[in-house]
């Protein structure tokens, strides 16, 4: 008899689902809601199947491009609208942010040489070294940045 003791069965991590995911999330811009995205992208990593290291590393990319919308895109304002949407697959996941902010000076996106003893200006680098693909675009909506990371084993779109 087990009682309510969960068989080993259930206490198994569930494998990846094999199907389209889509999930979308709109916040304000309060830098107390980080915590809640990079618990969901944490999550919704290893519902697509990525290992810990990967999944770390692009909670880490998400996050600093959050950041950065927070504090470059609305200047630090914490009642403007943000939308991170996130869509996986075939081996693909992709997520979407949009911002109606400031928009990029693309000339100034990773010209800054990485100088440990500087603080800030590492996050585009970061995100360009971790993720397979940037890219940002201005939409009728706003702006966009879309992040994407492939299975390992899924050969990239180049």
């Amino acid at each position: 008899m087990s009682g309510d003791r969960t068989s080993d069965v259930e206490d198994a991590a569930a494998p990846p689902s094999s199907g389209p995911l889509t999930f979308c999330l709109r916040l304000t811009s309060d830098p107390r809601l980080l915590p809640v995205v990079r618990n969901t992208v944490a999550e919704l990593t290893t519902v697509c199947g990525f290992k810990d290291e990967q999944r770390r590393r692009i909670t880490l990319a998400v996050d600093e491009a959050l950041s950065n919308i927070m504090r470059h895109a609305y200047k630090n304002r914490r009642d403007q609208e943000i939308e991170v949407s996130c869509h996986s697959e075939s081996g693909c996941l992709e997520f979407s942010l949009i911002d109606r902010g400031e928009a990029v000076d693309r000339s100034r996106i990773c010209v800054q040489p990485i100088d440990e003893t500087a603080p800030g200006g590492r996050g585009t680098h970061l995100i360009r070294q971790i993720m397979d693909e940037v890219c940002y675009d201005q939409i009728p909506e706003g702006n966009r940045l879309r992040l994407k990371k492939y299975l390992p084993g899924i050969k990239t779109k180049q």
